[in-house]
């Protein structure tokens, strides 16, 4: 009876200032984040300016950074520039850049707050009032599954989540393109991938930017050193940059087969099955959209009403 005594007696007494170290954290992470919230409210113009146009600058960058490199660098060394498949490999380049940078405009230039509705609906419809809710800071009510961005500074219809890449809220009339652009980025890096493994290859040069590989090898008289380490490095970089945009698609398209979005992630309250589901993203021409960001694809609803599943 002493031991345990004792043992709760230590217990209570390391628990203690543990539990208080755990609220002096959470109630510091309560305040930076009102300060952060309001230090937004104040800047909010100036802070997406200049972090959507950065990133814009960016994106840019990169893109003709691998295009030039691959393509006037790299297909080169690894197919003759007079034959077809180097002609063939410069087309599937275009055309790959121009569906990079067309979804990431028209994701860009997509209206899709609720403003974007007619005057007509952006008043619910008789009977669906209780389906609507208040937004306090546009002071107004606004369809199911219309929330407020603090950078957008409006409601959107069917917010998934505002995406600094494209400088613009991902919702009801553009996450198609947003889905094209991802899909398309993740296509291109995974080309470039295959045309890096191949040159690396080819120079031998895996080996040479492993350390561990390296022990107990000497290449300080390979005039090639530098070049075998810098190509055998970019395909590192590479894959990276080819992780990155597949694993937010894979997480997008589950999304979209789930009917949920980024922002109500475990809401499964409107899935009608996965052919509606994505029919209600990328319109009626389901995955033919992927093909070019010209290919017209009426949505089934404006993002006012929504159909709930019918739970039995």
């Amino acid at each position: 009876m002493f031991k345990m005594k004792f043992f709760l007696s230590f217990i209570f007494r390391f628990l203690l200032p543990l539990r208080a170290a755990c609220c002096w954290t959470r109630r510091k992470c309560f305040q930076a984040e009102a300060g952060i919230l309001q230090w937004l409210q104040r800047h909010r113009e100036k802070f997406v300016f200049y972090v959507h146009h950065i990133w814009a600058i960016f994106i840019l960058f990169l893109i003709g950074v691998i295009f030039v490199y691959e393509l006037w660098y790299v297909l080169p060394m690894l197919a003759d520039t007079q034959g077809i498949w180097h002609k063939l490999n410069w087309l599937l380049g275009i055309y790959i850049v121009f569906n990079i940078l067309g979804n990431w405009w028209l994701a860009f230039e997509s209206n899709t707050s609720v403003e974007s509705l007619s005057l007509k609906r952006q008043l619910p419809e008789p009977g669906e009032a209780h389906l609507w809710h208040y937004c306090p800071t546009c002071q107004k009510f606004v369809p199911p599954r219309s929330w407020h961005c603090r950078l957008c500074n409006t409601c959107i219809l069917k917010r998934d989540h505002h995406c600094i890449i494209t400088g613009n809220c991902i919702g009801h009339n553009n996450q198609r393109y947003f889905l094209a652009f991802l899909f398309h980025l993740t296509f291109g890096c995974g080309v470039a991938l295959v045309y890096n493994v191949m040159l690396s290859w080819k120079n031998n040069a895996f080996i040479v930017a492993e350390p561990i590989l390296v022990v107990g090898q000497d290449y300080s008289q390979d005039p090639d050193l530098n070049w075998k380490i810098l190509i055998a490095t970019l395909v590192k970089l590479n894959f990276f940059l080819f992780m990155v945009p597949l694993l937010m698609f894979v997480f997008q398209m589950v999304m979209v087969h789930r009917n949920s979005s980024c922002y109500m992630m475990l809401d499964r309250s409107y899935d009608v099955g996965w052919r509606r589901n994505f029919d209600i993203v990328l319109g009626k021409r389901r995955f033919w959209v992927f093909l070019s960001p010209t290919v017209a694809s009426p949505l089934p609803n404006d993002g006012a009403q929504w159909i709930q599943k019918q739970f039995v």
